[in-house]
Order: structure tokens, then sequence, then C-alpha cells
């Protein structure tokens, strides 16, 4: 309960309710094999206190989610999702060496609390030789951008986040471990910050910023943008 609570301070001293501080996060097995189905899973909850809502329940156009494939060799595909009843599922099959990065990016159609909401998800698959996939979706505002992947407990990897295309500079992000106790973590003036997983297990990794630029969707006028971004990765 304290978890949960830490991390909403954040957000409601932005102005933002509890049921707008949900994110949107891809699970999937940190590595892959050649010819060998992954799956992929994509929910949409409070990841911290294993609260995930029904599809059914998924609000607005959430549901209508585009999840991009990006191959080692650049090639992109859109896959096929399919409900389940706390998560969407997909697979694809790995067919060459190097890192395949899944993304989702993703604007809410509908105007809440005078914001529009903007939601980014990612995680990599890596297959074979290891090397780094920088090929990021170019309308992903905010992106956590990892230096390694595949990690092993106690291996030290230095990420980065993007924002507007310049480094997300002395901001606060959290880290959610399998304990699922939240740690806040900042990151430097180039937007890098240190990573360092202790146990084995799914680790969630969350930023968020709030652009007070004014705008209209949809025919909805807003007061501002909430940017949201979640990354995750499996340390074996």
């Amino acid at each position: 309960m304290k978890t949960k609570i830490s991390l909403l301070a954040l957000f409601l001293a932005l102005g933002i309710t509890n049921v707008f501080a949900h994110a949107l996060w891809i699970e999937t097995s940190a590595t892959g094999k050649k010819g060998q189905a992954q799956g992929i899973k994509v929910f949409f909850g409070e990841y911290e206190s294993n609260e995930c809502d029904t599809t059914a329940k998924w609000f607005s156009n959430l549901k209508d989610f585009k999840l991009v494939l990006t191959a080692p060799n650049g090639t992109t595909t859109i896959l096929t999702t399919s409900p389940d009843v706390l998560f969407y599922k997909a697979s694809f099959t790995p067919d060459q060496d190097g890192t395949y990065k899944i993304a989702i990016v993703h604007e809410v159609a509908t105007v809440y609390e005078k914001a529009k909401i903007e939601y980014y998800a990612f995680a990599d698959v890596a297959v074979g030789t290891l090397k780094i996939n920088k090929v990021f979706p170019a309308d992903a505002t905010l992106t956590i951008r990892p230096g390694k992947y595949a990690l092993k407990v106690g291996e030290t990897a230095v990420h980065e986040v993007i924002y507007n295309k310049t480094p997300f500079a002395n901001q606060k992000l959290t880290v959610v471990g399998p304990d699922k106790k939240a740690q806040t973590t900042t990151t430097d003036a180039a937007g890098k910050f240190t990573f360092n997983p202790g146990a084995k297990g799914n680790y969630f990794l969350e930023a968020f910023t709030e652009d007070k630029t004014p705008g209209k969707l949809n025919g909805q006028d807003y007061e501002k943008t909430w940017h949201l971004v979640t990354y995750t990765t499996e340390v074996k």
C-alpha cells in the first residue's frame, strides 16, 4: 500500500487522478530463439500493486493500440493482438540474430481532466548475438532507451530517457522490481541513469511528464498533455 501511495503522490501533485495514473505496459521474455514463437502480453493498470484492468473495461479507444515489432534489420510489422481477460496477447517468431524491439505509441481519443493522454510502452527481445537496436517510433515523444539488453543479476546498464528529441535531464523515474517495491531514480544532465538489478525477475521502469501547451483533440479542447512511458525487461 505504501508503494502505491508514494507513486500516486507525484500524479496527485500534478492534478492527475488515480484513474489516469494507470500505465500501459508490455511483458515478454527478454530472450528468444530463432524459429521459436515468442509470446507477448499487453497490460493496463497499476503495475506495482498487481491491479490490471480487465480488457472489457479499457477506457476510450485504448483497445485500438498498435503493437509494432521492429526486427534487427529495421523492418517493422504490426502484430495481431487478441483480448484475454486481463491482457491482450500476441506472438511472433524470430528469424534473425539481434534485438527485436516491441513498441506501442497510443494517443487516447478522449480528453480527461482537461488533458490529452499519450501512452508509450517498450520491451526488447534479444536473439542470438546481442546488438543494440536504436530504432524508436518517430511519433514517440517520450522514450526510455536501454544501454544493454538481457541483463543478469548484478550487471549494470546505463539507460537514457529522451523527451522531444532531447535528454530528459534531471527528472525522476520509477523502477519497480520483482518484489513490487517502487524505487525512485533520477536522470543526469544527459538524461541518463544507471540500472543495476539485484534480483531475478521482471522490472518495470516508468517516466512521466506534463506539457502545458493547450490544443484540440477530436473536437475537444485540452489544456495540457500527459506523456507516460514504460519500459519492461526480464532479468535472469
